[in-house]
């Protein structure tokens, strides 16, 4: 065994003394100047890198790793199993030699784990010093850090206690956890945290926590989250006539917090409820905190609109005003504003890779019915590859706005010229066309909310006079169930099979009925969901219309159906 150094001693327990934790001992002892003695070298940095190294899992299941890659230090160990023989020998030295129980515990805990020396000093080396540590710990200057040291000191101690079935040490240490859970609860500077994990290790030790937990519901009752989280401690351990009581008082506080509050707090909080009085089968509870989301404004949750305008270069809109003006009449002029492959779709790439960051993270809407949060399926494309292609079709809708008034400019169109341009008796007989023509003069009349009501009808009406002879759509009945019709969700997804471009489909999808990422017009204007849409995006369903008449007038075809 090494020769104890008597600078390196002394520098480790001044680095120690008043201490909270083992990063803090390190940094002083890494700082201390020792001279350049080899031997005295060695053993510093064998010191730093025991007390560098961080603790996971309990009993038999613990280790020692580095918490962050590792620097480019002589001291810092990836995992204990790096550990040197001569690492080794240093720190049984040091556990028999230091006066302080914090890093005594230490040193012989990474003894235990690594299989060093005689197991039987170090089963009881290491909780006796995590145990005397504990009140040196609480001692220090800083309050909290000494209480969170502490806290994972006795817990350390029980862990190894019970894992070897040392008694007279479990027994102390149920003792000393149930002493500190008592004089934090009792102090007036608000610890939950370190009471919360006291309670964890106290359960895990087997003892009856019911008190405590209850003490500690009745102290952080403030807090609403904090004490809804030890109501469920205390109903995990008290008897099973007490559920109901606790479930109730659980409900009742985020009612109660949720009447006290406002925006998305409010919101919040009455989810909550709502969730936990559903699996709690508290109907009436639920109940209520379901009508107050009812009436719950989403203008209300207190967030700030942040307006987008796209602003189109000039360029780019002279050219769109540009194809029209090519047209040879009106017909001609109306097909234009349709483009062969949607703009803003396409295919992934072979080699297309995820996006990372923050645009990754999962995004939550708030349904304008409920409101309830929403959030995308998990399975889902990528929120922000479909994000970018809701803005693409948003340029493509300003584009077909522009295309729009520029066919009323130049062409001045009666509503006889209008149902000329767009009869077609297989889709869009007479008395339609006459309709859907009303549509385009209320969007040029900037009558938009009447625009948009009109034409969206008419769109489910071709699209699904186009598929009949092409793919199912009909279910007949069946025994007791009735036969029924494909609905616009059902016939814009049978397009592709039908031999229909997918990009027009998907764009379709987006713009109609995707409810949890896309414009989703034809729900939420039909179920009076949205206020009157922007004109650019009116002009998207117009330009939807005129897309899928122009294959009823031969101006495109279809690719054969799929067998």
């Amino acid at each position: 065994m090494p020769q104890v150094q008597p600078s390196v001693l002394d520098a480790l327990m001044e680095a120690a003394q008043d201490a909270a934790s083992y990063e803090a001992i390190a940094s002083v002892l890494a700082a201390t100047d020792l001279g350049t003695n080899a031997d005295t070298a060695q053993q510093r940095d064998a010191l730093l890198a025991a007390l560098r190294l961080r603790l996971s899992g309990t009993g038999k299941a613990q280790h020692f790793a580095a918490p962050r890659p590792v620097q480019p230090l002589r001291s810092w160990l990836a995992r204990l199993s790096e550990a040197t023989a001569d690492q080794l020998e240093i720190w049984s030295a040091y556990a028999e030699a230091t006066d302080n129980p914090f890093v005594r515990g230490r040193l012989h805990h990474l003894l235990l784990l690594a299989g060093y020396g005689r197991k039987p000093n170090h089963i009881r080396g290491a909780p006796t010093g995590y145990l005397d540590a504990a009140p040196l710990l609480l001692a220090t200057p800083r309050r909290f850090a000494g209480l969170a040291g502490a806290t994972e000191c006795l817990r350390w101690a029980g862990d190894l206690a019970r894992t070897f079935n040392q008694t007279d040490l479990c027994k102390r240490v149920t003792d000393d956890m149930v002493a500190l859970a008592a004089r934090v609860l009792a102090a007036p500077e608000d610890n939950s945290r370190i009471v919360a994990r006291l309670l964890d290790g106290l359960r895990v030790q087997r003892y009856d926590i019911t008190d405590l937990a209850e003490r500690a519901a009745h102290r952080y009752a403030h807090d609403v989250y904090t004490h809804v989280d030890f109501l469920k401690l205390l109903r995990e351990q008290a008897p099973e006539d007490r559920w109901p009581g606790i479930d109730t008082a659980i409900v009742n506080a985020l009612l109660d917090a949720a009447d006290a509050d406002t925006g998305f707090r409010r919101h919040n909080l009455l989810t909550r409820a709502a969730t936990e009085a559903r699996d709690r089968g508290l109907s009436e509870l639920r109940a209520r905190a379901e009508m107050a989301l009812q009436q719950t404004d989403p203008d209300s949750l207190g967030w700030t609109r942040l307006p987008r305008q796209l602003i189109l270069p000039p360029g780019l809109i002279a050219g769109a005003r540009a194809h029209i003006d090519a047209a040879a009449d009106l017909t001609d002029a109306l097909w234009r504003t349709t483009p062969d492959v949607h703009p803003a779709m396409r295919e992934d790439s072979d080699d297309a890779h995820p996006l990372d960051g923050l645009l990754r993270i999962p995004r939550t809407r708030i349904n304008t019915a409920g409101p309830i949060q929403v959030a995308p399926p998990v399975e889902a494309d990528d929120d922000q590859v479909v994000g970018l292609q809701v803005l693409a079709m948003d340029v493509v809708g300003l584009l077909a706005a522009e295309q729009l008034d520029r066919i009323h400019e130049r062409f001045e169109p009666d509503e006889a010229e209008l149902i000329g341009a767009l009869v077609q008796e297989a889709v869009l007989p007479r008395p339609r066309a006459r309709t859907l023509a009303s549509a385009f003069r209320y969007f040029w009349q900037g009558e938009l909310d009447a625009a948009v009501c009109i034409a969206l009808p008419q769109v489910e009406q071709i699209l699904r006079q186009l598929l009949r002879p092409r793919v199912p759509i009909v279910s007949v009945a069946k025994g007791q169930s009735p036969g029924t019709v494909d609905q616009m969700g059902g016939l814009i997804r049978s397009m592709p099979a039908a031999g229909y471009p997918r990009d027009w489909s998907r764009a379709l999808e987006l713009l109609l009925v995707d409810p949890d990422r896309g414009m989703n017009l034809r729900n939420d204007v039909c179920h009076g969901l949205v206020d009157t849409p922007p004109k650019h995006r009116v002009a998207l369903i117009l330009q939807a219309a005129l897309y899928l008449l122009s294959y009823a007038h031969g101006q495109r075809s279809p690719a054969p159906p799929a067998p």
